[in-house]
C-alpha cells in the first residue's frame, strides 16, 4: 500500500481548512502586535524573534532525531515572545537582550488541541497564554535562547503548583540531562479558540489579562506571586537573586552574535 484511498480523496479539503487556520494565526497575532505595541494596560511589549513563530514542527525530513516515534510535518504549536519594550536598548534588538535584564517574558501559544506528549487533549483547540519569570544558570543568556527553552521544555503538569484568581502557577525545574537550565515560576491561562473569534473578545479574553498580568509582575503587585525563598546563604531568592538587583550592571551588555534561528521543536 502506498496512498490510502479515502485519504487521497479528503486531502484537498483537508488542506484547505488548515491553510484558513493559519491565515487566521497570522491575522491573531498581527493584532497582537499592534495592541501590545500601546502601552495601555500598564506596558509595552516587543517580540521576541522579530517575525518568526515558533513551531513543533520545523523540517520535512523523512527522519530526524526527534524523541518521540512519529513523523510531525504540520504544527500543532506555533507561539510567540513578548518582553517590556522599555528594557530594550537604543539600538539594540530584542533578541540581543539578557534574560536577567529583561526579568519578564511573555509567550502567547494557539494549540491545535491534540497529539501532544505532554498535555492530555483539550476538547478543542486552544491558545496558552501567560508570563514567565525565568531565571537561567548563564546571567549572559539572551531573551531569544530563554525564550526557546521555554518553548522546548515546558512541562504544564509536571511543574503545576496551582491555580490562583484565574491563573495557573507553576514553576521550572533544571535538567541539564535534556538541556533545561531554567528555574523562576510562570502565569498561564487556557482559552479555547473559540473564545477568541472577534476583536473584542481577543482583548478581554487574552491582550488585557495578559498586559494586566504582566504590569502586576513587573511591579511586584501581583498577589499570585510567590515570596522569595531563602537559598542556602541566607539571602532570599527573589528579585535579589538577579545579577542586576546585586550590583551589577541594569543596562544590557554589548549586542551579542544571534543564535541560530531554527524554529524551536516541541515534542
Amino acid at each position: 500500500m502506498i496512498f490510502r484511498k479515502e485519504i487521497a480523496a479528503e486531502t484537498a479539503g483537508a488542506y484547505d481548512t488548515l491553510a484558513a487556520y493559519f491565515q487566521d494565526v497570522r491575522s491573531f497575532f498581527e493584532v497582537l502586535g499592534v495592541r501590545f505595541s500601546l502601552p495601555e494596560y500598564g506596558v509595552r511589549l516587543r517580540p521576541i524573534a522579530g517575525n518568526e513563530l515558533f513551531s513543533n514542527a520545523n523540517s520535512y525530513l523523512l527522519s530526524d532525531d526527534s524523541s518521540y516515534p512519529y513523523y510531525l510535518w504540520l504544527p500543532s504549536w506555533l507561539g510567540r515572545f513578548y518582553i517590556d519594550a522599555d528594557r530594550i536598548g537604543e539600538g539594540q534588538r530584542a533578541n540581543d537582550v539578557r534574560t536577567a535584564h529583561a526579568r519578564h517574558i511573555a509567550f502567547v501559544w494557539p494549540w491545535l488541541g491534540f497529539n501532544d506528549a505532554y498535555v492530555k487533549d483539550a476538547e478543542e483547540p486552544e491558545c496558552w497564554f501567560g508570563v514567565a519569570d525565568p531565571r537561567p544558570q548563564d546571567p549572559h543568556e539572551t531573551v531569544r535562547t530563554t525564550a526557546q527553552s521555554l518553548f522546548n521544555h515546558f512541562r504544564l503538569e509536571h511543574t503545576l503548583d496551582g491555580e490562583h484568581q484565574g491563573w495557573l502557577t507553576g514553576h521550572f525545574t533544571p535538567d541539564e540531562a535534556v538541556g533545561r537550565t531554567l528555574t523562576g515560576r510562570w502565569h498561564l491561562r487556557r482559552v479555547p479558540l473559540s473564545a477568541l473569534t472577534s476583536y473584542y473578545e481577543v482583548e478581554k479574553n487574552v491582550i488585557q489579562p495578559l498586559g494586566e498580568k504582566f504590569s502586576a509582575l513587573a511591579a511586584g503587585t501581583d498577589p499570585g506571586r510567590r515570596p522569595a525563598r531563602p537559598a542556602a546563604n541566607g539571602r532570599a531568592q527573589g528579585d535579589a537573586g538577579r545579577p542586576e538587583a546585586d550590583g551589577a550592571a541594569r543596562t544590557p551588555g554589548p549586542p551579542r552574535r544571534p543564535e541560530a534561528a531554527p524554529m524551536a521543536v516541541r515534542p
